[in-house]
């Protein structure tokens, strides 16, 4: 079970199967609840990338497309399956992150949208521009588990990616946070464009 492998109590858990809205069904609410205990308040992860930030990428990244937010969102298809959970790897992903928490300045995991929208979301939010080095659409969308996207400092990227190599964990850079325009290999748009629809989007559509 999960729990066991990631030794975290789950506490309750619950999954609407039947909604619908206007007489149109949407997707089941699946909910988990667990429980955590932060000893110190320093030992939390919590800030923003800074100009000339490195983006780090903890995990391997396979390009795993099935029943991913980009088919959904945008072709409006749920094709092939859903990416498969290696419950050893999430755990030793996540404890290695804690465990050199000194040199990160942000980090996030990487779920819907993948390492595009992870990254995007992380700029964004400190009103900074990103350039990731990746162009293809399976390494930017993909959705592969067991991931993080780390923001640090030249200087940590060099002390996190040499303890991820005697730790066994993937870990590579993929861009730098900065200036105010997000590039995904050849294509770039104005931060404050993007960041204009992703702001108005639910409001135009709730209007």
């Amino acid at each position: 079970a999960a729990w066991v492998a990631l030794d975290m109590p789950i506490v309750s858990g619950n999954v609407s199967l039947y909604n619908e809205t206007d007489g149109s069904g949407i997707l089941p609410t699946p909910t988990i609840g667990a429980v955590g205990l932060l000893a110190n308040l320093d030992d939390m992860i919590a800030g923003r990338p800074f100009a000339g930030d490195v983006a780090l990428l903890i995990g391997e990244t396979r390009g795993h497309l099935g029943q991913s937010a980009l088919l959904a969102e945008a072709f409006g298809m749920e094709l092939g399956d859903a990416p498969f959970v290696d419950l050893v790897a999430e755990r030793l992903h996540g404890e290695f992150v804690r465990s050199v928490r000194a040199h990160i300045r942000a980090a996030t995991d990487l779920s819907d949208g993948g390492l595009a929208l992870a990254a995007f979301e992380m700029a964004e939010g400190a009103d900074l521009g990103v350039v990731l080095q990746a162009g293809d659409i399976p390494t930017l969308f993909g959705e592969d588990q067991a991931r993080y996207l780390i923001a640090c400092t030249a200087g940590g990227a060099v002390a996190i990616a040499a303890a991820a190599k005697i730790a066994g964990v993937p870990c590579a850079i993929v861009g730098q946070f900065g200036s105010d325009v997000v590039r995904f290999g050849d294509a770039a748009a104005a931060l404050a464009d993007l960041s204009a629809v992703y702001r108005g989007a639910f409001a135009k559509i709730v209007a």
